[in-house]
């Protein structure tokens, strides 16, 4: 039968089991999935199945499913414990037939939707581009082309579309977020060797690393020359990890953590080092949200 199969997975647990422990990490990890199966429900979908820190779902069809990856974008996007630890989640799905047997689906569609999940990083979403023409038309406006891709047992590339779900007209996508505006005042202060930097809402996101074109430009050896950015998405500024050797962030006075092609959610004030602890030679840069 017709369906649509989606895959999330929850990234950053590896990480957070070394850095909390087994029982936290699995709390938190659960608390994450909780989430997931509850926006599965909202939209018409099934759980299939979840498997260490990965859901699957079926949905009725292309809309429901693009409305369900959305939200739970969004709401782990909001989920504090999850921001706090650097979790976040990637998805993919596809839409086609599936079949079903003892309560799991197979098929073609399956694996499909499984490589999207391969191809998405954290907090994105990915589908197929046969899937986002089978969305209504305002949905469809949501996705953008990334190219073919491969995908192991098919004779030829398929295309692929990115979701975007970080836009300002999420009531739209979801059709249950409200519409309030974040607060014109807020700014992020980047202090660093070379300076303060104070970062807007509306501003271009903010490059980090040794290369001379980015932004902040900062000599540091174990540094990728495009290390890391900072924009801002909704009401929040999130650093986006695209280094080799990862950026290591303490919040306060917590426990510093290392994210590595992932996202996190700057609140308060706190401490960024690139490709390295802070304990090694103190940290590259500081942050400070101010409303």
């Amino acid at each position: 039968m017709e369906q649509a199969v989606l895959f999330a997975d929850v990234t950053g647990s590896t990480k957070l089991y070394e850095t909390i422990g087994d029982s936290g990490a699995k709390r938190l990890v659960d608390a994450c999935l909780d989430v997931l199966r509850a926006v599965t429900a909202a939209y018409g979908g099934r759980v299939i199945k979840t498997i260490g820190d990965e859901l699957m779902a079926v949905f009725p069809g292309a809309d429901a499913i693009v409305r369900a990856a959305c939200e739970m974008q969004i709401r782990l996007s909001e989920l504090d414990s999850a921001m706090q630890y650097g979790l976040s989640i990637r998805i993919g799905f596809h839409a086609g037939r599936l079949i079903e047997e003892n309560g799991d689906v197979f098929g073609d569609a399956v694996n499909i939707a499984a490589r999207m999940t391969g191809l998405a990083k954290a907090a994105q979403i990915i589908t197929t581009e046969a899937t986002a023409k089978m969305m209504s038309p305002e949905l469809r406006d949501s996705t953008r082309s990334m190219g073919s891709f491969a995908v192991r047992g098919k004779a030829e590339s398929i295309a692929v579309c990115e979701v975007i779900w970080q836009v300002e007209n999420l009531t739209m996508i979801t059709g249950s977020l409200p519409g309030d505006n974040p607060p014109t005042t807020m700014s992020l202060d980047l202090a660093y060797a070379g300076g303060l930097l104070t970062f807007r809402q509306g501003d271009e996101a903010v490059t980090i690393g040794r290369d001379a074109s980015c932004r902040i430009n900062l000599p540091v050896l174990c540094a990728s020359r495009k290390h890391a950015r900072i924009e801002f998405r909704r009401d929040k500024f999130v650093l986006t990890d695209t280094s080799t050797n990862g950026t290591y962030v303490r919040v306060d006075a917590a426990r510093e953590l290392v994210i590595n092609r992932e996202d996190f959610v700057l609140s308060g004030s706190g401490e960024i080092s690139l490709g390295h602890g802070n304990g090694e030679g103190g940290p590259d840069l500081t942050w400070k949200v101010r409303f």
